[in-house]
């Protein structure tokens, strides 16, 4: 006949505590990276966009008064989630209109600047566009407003 093995059937539940404990204290180890990684991801690539934005509005500039592009900017649907956003310009009279800014959850922590050739950005509104998670499709125009070539930009 066969035999039982008592110590192994004793110690399984113990066995169980110890390996639950330690699953227990692990996970929210784990979890936490995995959002800290999913969160610079995200601000990685809202980086690079607006670097890529700040070239491509630097050759309208470039090019002069009267020319216009329609733009694509694709932003991440994970920036949802971290409230992050892109904001382009500001009012022409102010500093803000020659910046490109990532934010998120209002506070800023990536900034380009338009300086080679200096080139103001505004909104049709006259204020700073700001983009969400999405894919934007922004028009961009290179007028001249009160003496200075400004680019305007508006979502279509």
């Amino acid at each position: 006949m066969k035999r039982w093995d008592r110590r192994g059937l004793e110690g399984l539940p113990l066995k169980l505590l110890i390996m639950s404990l330690l699953l227990s204290l692990a996970a929210p180890a784990v979890l936490g990276s995995l959002d800290s990684f999913e969160r610079s991801t995200a601000r990685s690539h809202l980086t690079s966009e607006a670097s890529r934005l700040a070239g491509e509005l630097e050759e309208l500039r470039s090019a002069g008064e009267g020319n216009r592009r329609t733009l694509t900017v694709s932003l991440p649907a994970s920036l949802s989630a971290y409230s992050m956003a892109l904001e382009i310009g500001g009012e022409v009279g102010n500093v803000s209109s020659l910046i490109i800014r990532c934010s998120s959850q209002d506070v800023v922590f990536y900034t380009t600047v338009l300086d080679d050739p200096p080139a103001r950005m505004t909104s049709s509104e006259g204020k700073t566009l700001r983009l969400e998670a999405g894919e934007h499709h922004v028009s961009a125009e290179c007028l001249r407003l009160d003496g200075r070539i400004v680019i305007v930009l508006s979502v279509m």
